[in-house]
């Protein structure tokens, strides 16, 4: 094998799993990637308002 490929290949994955967990712990904190600036509640485009 190819070692030059394995670290780029390895760089990649660390990237890749740094993005899912920062959105994964965003979405735990209530930061999510709403657009309307934190006030999903009042926001009627926003897919995690919930029906009353």
């Amino acid at each position: 094998m190819n070692l030059p490929t394995i670290l780029v290949g390895l760089a990649v994955l660390a990237v890749f799993t740094a993005v899912v967990a920062r959105g994964i712990y965003n979405r735990r904190h209530g930061k999510g990637g709403c657009s309307c600036g934190s006030s999903c509640g009042s926001c009627p485009s926003c897919g995690t308002r919930r029906a009353k």
